[in-house]
C-alpha cells in the first residue's frame, strides 16, 4: 500500500540539501512506537541482512531556492509505501490523529492523506520518486562500488534484491520470470546524497519491469535497489 501525504507549512519549508535522514526520522516518529522500534532495531532478517520493507519519496513541491539549503513553497507532498499492511495502517492512524508535525525545523499541518493500492500487470513502466542505489563489494576488496544504469549488473542486483523481498513476504522461493530494463536514463539523473556522513550515489530515470503481479507490487511498495528505508528506490507506475 502507498500513502500520499499532503502537508502545509506555516511559511516556506527549508531543508538541507541532503535531507533523507530527516524524512526517515519523520516517518519512524509517525507510526506506532513499538512498530517503529522493531523496524529500526530489528527488521526482517534475510541471511546476514535485515530488511525494513518500507520506502519513501523525496520531497515533492515547488522548489524556489537551491544550494546547501533547499527552500520549498509551503505545500509539499510525500509518498510512503510498504507491502505490509500493518506498517501503512500504523502510519495512517498516526497522521490522522495528530494536529501538527515537525519536519526538521519546519512546523507542518496535514492537508490530506490518501491510501493508494497500486494497480499492477505483468509489465509496467515506472519512474523514480526517489533515486535508486545499487552497490557491490568486488572480490578481494573491502570497499564497495556503486553501479550505474549502463551496467548490466545494476539490473541483475535489482532483480536479486526484489526476489529476497518476495521470499521474506511470501515465505517461499520466487520461480517466475523477472526483468528490469531501462526506458530513459541520463547522466543528468545521477544524484549524490549524503546520509549521516556517507556519500551515496543513486540514479533516477524510467524503467520497465516484467514479472508476476506479486513481485511487481513489491517493487512499487518496497522499492527498487538498496537502502529503501533511507529514502531510495521508490518508484511509481506511469504505464
Amino acid at each position: 500500500m502507498i500513502l500520499k501525504i499532503n502537508l502545509q507549512g506555516i511559511g516556506f519549508i527549508t531543508l538541507p540539501k541532503s535531507y533523507n535522514h530527516i524524512l526517515q526520522a519523520f516517518f519512524y516518529k509517525n507510526m506506532d512506537p513499538v512498530l517503529s522500534k522493531f523496524l529500526h532495531d530489528i527488521g526482517f532478517p534475510y541471511g546476514k541482512r535485515k530488511f525494513k520493507l518500507f520506502t519513501f519519496s523525496k520531497v515533492i513541491g515547488k522548489l524556489i531556492k537551491k544550494g546547501n539549503i533547499l527552500t520549498f513553497e509551503p505545500e509539499i507532498t510525500l509518498y510512503f509505501a510498504s507491502p505490509l499492511i500493518d506498517i501503512v495502517s500504523s502510519s495512517t492512524k498516526t497522521f490522522l490523529k495528530k494536529n501538527s508535525f515537525r519536519l526538521g525545523r519546519n512546523n507542518l499541518e496535514l492537508v490530506s492523506i490518501e491510501v493508494i493500492k497500486p494497480k499492477v500487470d505483468e509489465e509496467i513502466t515506472v519512474r523514480c520518486l526517489s533515486p535508486i542505489t545499487v552497490y557491490k563489494t568486488p572480490e578481494g576488496e573491502k570497499r564497495f562500488r556503486y553501479l550505474n544504469p549502463w551496467e548490466e549488473e545494476f539490473y541483475q542486483l535489482i532483480k536479486k534484491n526484489l526476489i529476497k523481498k518476495y521470499e521474506i513476504i511470501y515465505g517461499k522461493s520466487y520461480k517466475e520470470h523477472i526483468e528490469v530494463e531501462p526506458v530513459k536514463i541520463s547522466k543528468n539523473y545521477r544524484k549524490k546524497v549524503v546520509y549521516r556522513g556517507t556519500l551515496i550515489e543513486a540514479w533516477e530515470g524510467y524503467y520497465k519491469l516484467k514479472g508476476s503481479q506479486d513481485i511487481l507490487r513489491i517493487a512499487l511498495e518496497a522499492g527498487l535497489g538498496s537502502k529503501n528505508p533511507q529514502g531510495f528506490g521508490m518508484v511509481e507506475r506511469i504505464l
